[in-house]
């Protein structure tokens, strides 16, 4: 599929565009567009619904756009929006018949438009922010200093420095291993100057609150870009409030800066025995193994994804620990070496990427500047731009979101899926009636976490059993509640009800099974 638009040479979208291109969706046939909440910017944060109805259904949430240092994602998830929408009319019917799957592109609009005017990538919202806490605000900025437009690396040459040069790559530095007797003859640091003299560069400038670092499972208090408090943001309540307004919410895809999916989420018995549960359960982590191995054949054509582990505060834990949902995180993309005649080391991958795809801006070659924290020193401005590390040019995001969306469509198939046949009704005499009925989970996975049956507010099912007029109950409840059913469990209820209707009309209308909350 063809980029819809171009931002300079990393060529993302303006924000304006992707706006544009959100709102084109409205009016389209099993498409909504509405929002969840504001930014701290006061922005909206959009939600696109692909959905035959609006009865409530099992849902699948994909979110995307909460660090923004990943614009991938957010562009992917559009993409991905598109192949779902463009299917065939009975191939998307099939899809959505009984479930929902709805797409939140942006959780940080405030991010997102000030990085696509600025071309400086950064974490965090609109709010201003003391990072370095020192008492004053946006006081040491990172610093273009030859006038590129970039923010590269800096080196510093020094004897007794920790960095040197990439054996291959001239304008890449790496640490140099003194085990091996390498000698380091530079320092690496952000390109900027020291503006407050604490030793840093370019460590409080714009940014705001990282809103994946403000989520409330392990949120990580006092540290940099984490917020004042956990879910202080709110685009973090925002997206939490939605999620738990949703009941019928299944499982969520992140588009985001880690991934379960190429490596499961294991079961660590201590763990999922402490009083802050930190680990899956047990069959919670074998339907983790199971959404694995769809994710590793559907995405295989991208060759292996790289290991990238949670961080505390952020989206995927605090849905699953906290909001008790199937919780599943992917790049969408990621930088393969391409060359099979030699073993590239894994720290050498993006840069054998972007030498064998020349793509433009992500490797910089090294400039001489004048620097005033460096008097008489020898200082250069180049290197990797490292927004492109886990973000490429919008071209290379086609073929990737093509084989998201096809995983995306494998999971709906696999999402639980409740079904019930008419009770059956055995007349006792007398004006007696046995009422059966068996609701059985004919989907591919549990229909909702283990995990929520320890949270407070969980998602139960309910099964309701209404009478007519001049019946009662002899023995059953009318309305019953149970736990989550795994792939192919079944669960039977009995009723017995007397009341004068003529056999073999139903003594009993049976209400529909549904979500409700506890």
């Amino acid at each position: 599929m063809a980029p819809y638009w171009s931002f300079a040479q990393f060529n993302y979208p303006s924000y304006d565009a992707l706006l544009n291109r959100i709102n084109q969706l409205k009016g389209k046939k099993n498409v909504a567009v509405e929002s969840v909440g504001k930014s701290f910017g006061g922005e909206n944060i959009p939600v696109i619904k692909i959905e035959q109805d609006k009865k409530a259904k099992p849902t699948l949430l994909v979110v995307a756009g909460i660090d923004g240092k990943h614009p991938a994602g957010v562009v992917g998830s559009l993409e991905v929006v598109d192949r779902l929408t463009s299917l065939a009319p009975d191939s998307l019917n099939r899809l959505l018949s009984g479930r929902s799957v709805w797409i939140i592109p942006l959780v940080n609009p405030d991010a997102y438009k000030r990085n696509s005017k600025t071309g400086h990538w950064l974490s965090g919202n609109a709010r201003v922010v003391d990072n370095d806490r020192d008492g004053r605000v946006d006081e040491d900025p990172a610093k273009d200093l030859n006038g590129d437009g970039v923010i590269a690396q800096m080196r510093v040459k020094r004897a007794g420095g920790t960095y040197r040069v990439h054996p291959t790559f001239k304008d890449i530095l790496v640490q140099a291993d003194r085990s091996k007797g390498e000698k380091g003859e530079y320092l690496l640091l952000t390109e900027g100057i020291d503006a407050d003299f604490d030793g840093k560069y370019g460590e409080d400038g714009e940014g705001g609150v990282n809103i994946d670092k403000n989520f409330t499972f392990d949120y990580p208090a006092f540290v940099s870009e984490s917020g004042e408090y956990a879910a202080s943001e709110p685009e973090t309540r925002a997206l939490v409030d939605f999620i738990f307004a949703n009941p019928q919410i299944w499982g969520i895809v992140h588009f985001g800066l880690t991934n379960n999916l190429s490596e499961p989420e294991k079961y660590n018995p201590a763990k999922a025995r402490e009083r802050i549960i930190s680990s899956w359960s047990e069959s919670d982590a074998e339907v983790s193994k199971y959404v694995s191995t769809l994710y590793k054949e559907a995405v295989k054509g991208l060759g292996e994804a790289p290991r990238m582990e949670h961080k505390p505060g952020n989206f995927v834990n605090t849905a699953y620990y906290h909001l008790g949902k199937f919780s599943f995180a992917t790049p969408l993309w990621w930088p393969v070496a391409q060359d099979s005649s030699k073993k590239v080391k894994p720290e050498d991958v993006f840069y054998h990427w972007v030498s064998k795809n020349n793509v433009a801006g992500a490797i910089l070659p090294w400039t001489k500047v004048q620097h005033p924290n460096f008097p008489n020193q020898e200082v250069e401005v180049g290197g990797v731009v490292e927004i492109f590390k886990n973000n490429p040019p919008v071209q290379f995001l086609s073929e990737p979101a093509k084989l998201h969306a096809n995983f995306v469509s494998k999971l709906i198939d696999a999402m639980p899926q409740l079904v019930y046949e008419q009770p059956v009704v055995t007349p006792l005499g007398g004006d007696v009636y046995r009422v059966e009925l068996t609701v059985t989970n004919v989907g591919k996975t549990a229909s909702y976490p283990e995990i929520a049956d320890k949270i407070k507010f969980i998602p139960k099912f309910k099964t309701v059993c209404e009478l007519q007029k001049n019946q009662q109950f002899l023995n059953g409840k009318r309305l019953q509640l149970y736990s989550s059913l795994g792939a192919g469990q079944s669960l039977s209820f009995s009723w017995l009800i007397k009341g004068k209707v003529p056999y073999p009309s139903l003594p009993v209308a049976l209400a529909q099974v549904k979500l409700k909350w506890m």
